[in-house]
């Protein structure tokens, strides 16, 4: 079996609402229930955790663990690492413009951010909503995953696949052009609600890219368990082609940790420099039991120094566990 995410029983509190809790799919009205409910951070430093859209909904009784964690791991109390320091030693080393979150999957809540919701060019992370949306399609039977992706040469599954593997654009925007331009607009505003993403115009914030992975991590839709080894696997085993899709925030960890992640991109070749560099990850700690999502989007920064954002980030989490 894969585990992506341990299911706790839970209240359902149905008197807060956030722009950072989206994900669509109004949440079943209920005072106090024992159920396995997910729940949202607000995006606000020093909240306390909330619930609403997809990823709260009540999922049949039992859901998976998380695939990104395995199976047979112990679960131990976990204690609020605050990673504002480290985030705030980081932006105030380089120039160019940056956001970033760091949101503790195992709290629900936002431990680090700048600029957190800023609104950026998403580069090729507007595959993150193109693909989840595929999945979802492929869960519900509306696409079969052995048709083929339009003149691709690929199936749709291939493409949800190769969408992140290695950013495959021909598969992304054949998937898109399949689900609608609008209609993924209307989904990821009213489902997702995510107020301040417009994938057609590709822009985001930090915040909802944070939500986007944290959602892949939770994959309250999917739970088909080949889809989930795909998924994961695609965000985790990049290999180098043209291009090393993983030479930002992955290579500034050790191997030791597990780096899941998408990155967007735009380089000029004429002045030699990143006009765009996203890099959104899932990291998990093993030894510890431990998984955070880190988003960084930023104009005219190189990737080198968001790789030693990474180890700045491992450091200080060894550091303080």
């Amino acid at each position: 079996m894969v585990h992506w995410k341990a299911c706790k029983s839970s209240p359902v509190n149905t008197d807060v609402s956030s722009r950072f809790v989206g994900f669509g799919v109004p949440t079943i009205l209920m005072a106090t229930i024992v159920a396995c409910v997910l729940v949202m951070t607000v995006g606000v430093f020093g909240e306390d955790v909330i619930e609403g859209g997809i990823v709260d909904e009540i999922i049949g009784g039992e859901t998976e663990e998380s695939a990104w964690q395995g199976s047979d791991i112990t679960e131990v109390e976990v204690e609020k690492i605050d990673f504002q320091p480290v985030v705030d030693e980081w932006v105030e080393t380089i120039s160019g413009r940056k956001g970033v979150v760091i949101y503790d999957l195992d709290l629900d809540r936002i431990v680090g951010g700048y600029n957190t919701d800023e609104i950026f060019d998403t580069a090729s992370l507007y595959k993150l909503f193109v693909v989840y949306e595929g999945y979802r399609k492929v869960e519900s039977g509306e696409w079969k995953i052995d048709t083929p992706a339009g003149v691709t040469g690929y199936t749709i599954g291939e493409c949800l696949d190769l969408a992140i593997r290695e950013s495959n654009s021909v598969c992304a925007e054949t998937l898109w052009s399949m689900i609608g331009e609008e209609a993924l607009d209307d989904t990821v505003a009213e489902e997702y609600r995510m107020a301040d993403t417009l994938v057609s115009d590709f822009t985001s914030t930090p915040e909802d890219i944070a939500a986007m992975m944290r959602l892949f991590y939770l994959h309250p839709n999917i739970q088909d368990e080949a889809l989930l080894v795909q998924m994961k696997d695609s965000f985790l085993n990049q290999p180098q082609t043209e291009y090393d899709w993983r030479q930002g925030l992955p290579s500034g960890f050790s191997d030791t940790t597990k780096v899941y992640n998408k990155v967007g991109w735009e380089y000029d070749d004429e002045d030699g420099r990143w006009n765009i560099y996203n890099d959104a990850a899932v990291v998990e700690f093993p030894d510890n039991n431990r998984h955070f999502v880190v988003v960084v989007m930023s104009n005219n920064v190189d990737y080198r120094r968001i790789s030693k954002f990474g180890s700045l980030l491992e450091e200080y989490f060894k550091d303080n566990t």
